[in-house]
């Protein structure tokens, strides 16, 4: 008799995230310009494209060839020069009431790696972690694959979404798993936004903070995309770190609080896998994030090419700053685009990517391209009226725009909108890319 994987081994394996099979489906035929012209062009994964020629060629500058060093183990959690250095990267650009230290950092394998491990330290098998919905599409993943955690996304009505009454969902989600016999241990807040890109006022940030202390939560405030925030219009809330906040102990105990960063975003390396916990409050904490760094660290060779990296200090500040000039013209391009056709979107104050809801004209020629007239009633224009987007078509819009107009956007539903209709599209792209996607997705519409 064969052993057997045990209950968790079981699940996982019988669970493979949809989202590793698209990106095989991508990659199987990938955009090129030169070599693939036909090829599915990626405006779905939120990569900033638009600084990836200055890095690449900056990182080659630095000539950081392998050495003997390199070879053996490193420290798991960050060596003290990175840690040293990304502290002094956000202190100049989070405007922390007090300077972040080296050792307030601990270094992980990609802010996936520390999505899990903060689960592990908070959570016991089955507790709840609270997020805003729609929400990250990897944080079921995150934190529950191997930490046990339960994602318990909140749905948030979209203009609703930096409101204060709000907070009626979250206490309503508290108290409904306490009748269920479960525990919410944390709330996880990503800002900017992953997919709306909307940025929190400080009112609403003082609501869920207290709500937080209220309940006995941790709060992870995720800070990926703080250094992409390129609308600074009146239309959507500045961006403030919570680590620049010199009152927040008036809301919640700030050993509650821990703030995530990386390189994936900001800096566009998302294939490096670096990321970094900060918290100036919890070495407790921090001390169980040590222990965990082991099994998912930071390669010696690329730990120290990144030190090389952050110490040329003008070049990180000049090149975020193109970063940002760069996000906002391709975002002004991609919503007018959308604005000239009708089309809603969320305004975005920060991120590589926009929030919009596809007309459901778009949704009626997909089924009539199908030969699905006969299911929806979409064989003429008066019948689109009756028309209203499903889960089912959202799903095959998405497949349709791969496989009819080589173009991937993801679906609201990967991101757990309660709204069927609405996709993520990335903007953060070369300026020449960006053109061919939005004419490949006006070819849909």
């Amino acid at each position: 008799m064969a052993p057997e994987l045990s209950a968790c081994g079981r699940e996982a394996s019988a669970n493979t995230p949809e989202l590793f099979k698209i990106f095989e489906k991508l990659m199987a035929n990938p955009y090129s310009k030169d070599a693939n012209p036909n090829g599915i062009l990626n405006a779905g994964v939120a990569i900033n494209g638009t600084i990836k020629e200055l890095m690449v060629s900056k990182l080659n500058s630095l000539k950081a060839t392998f050495v003997l060093t390199d070879l053996e183990y490193s420290v798991p959690y960050g060596t003290p020069a990175l840690r040293s250095e990304i502290a002094s990267m956000m202190n100049r650009h989070f405007a922390p009431v007090t300077n972040v230290t080296g050792d307030d950092i601990v270094v992980t394998n990609g802010c996936t790696s520390a999505i899990e491990m903060l689960s592990f330290a908070m959570c016991d098998p089955g507790d709840h972690i609270l997020v805003p919905a729609p929400l990250y599409l990897a944080l079921p993943v995150d934190m529950g694959t191997r930490a046990r955690a339960k994602m318990t996304p909140v749905h948030v009505p979209l203009e609703m979404a930096t409101d204060c009454a709000q907070i009626e969902f979250f206490e309503r989600a508290v108290h409904e798993i306490a009748r269920g016999g479960g525990t919410v241990k944390a709330l996880f807040l990503m800002n900017p936004s992953n997919p709306l890109g909307i940025t929190y006022p400080r009112a609403v940030m003082r609501r869920f903070l207290s709500f937080a202390s209220a309940h006995g939560l941790f709060v992870i405030s995720d800070e990926i995309y703080a250094l992409s925030v390129f609308n600074h219009s009146p239309r959507v809330a500045p961006f403030e770190s919570l680590l620049s906040w010199p009152d927040l102990a008036d809301y919640i105990d700030p050993r509650a609080v821990v703030i995530l960063h990386g390189l994936s975003k900001d800096f566009g390396l998302n294939g490096f896998r670096v990321g970094w916990v900060v918290s100036p409050w919890n070495k407790e904490l921090l001390g169980a994030l040590i222990a965990y760094a082991p099994f998912g660290f930071t390669s010696s060779h690329t730990q120290r090419l990144l030190t090389l990296l952050f110490a040329d200090r003008p070049f990180i500040d000049w090149l975020l700053e193109t970063s940002q000039e760069r996000l906002a013209d391709n975002y002004a391009v991609a919503t007018a685009f959308l604005y000239v056709r009708e089309i809603k979107y969320v305004p975005a104050a920060g991120g590589h990517f926009v929030w919009f809801r596809l007309p459901i004209s778009a949704c009626a020629k997909m089924l009539r391209h199908k030969g699905a007239n006969h299911e929806c009633g979409c064989g003429s224009k008066g019948e689109e009226k009756e028309l209203v987007w499903t889960k089912e078509r959202e799903f095959d819009m998405a497949m349709y725009l791969m496989e009819k107009h080589s173009l991937y956007m993801p679906p609201g539903q990967a991101f757990f909108s309660s709204e069927f209709g609405w996709f993520r599209f990335t903007f953060a792209i070369c300026r020449e890319e960006l053109d061919i996607a939005l004419k490949r997705l006006e070819d849909s519409l």
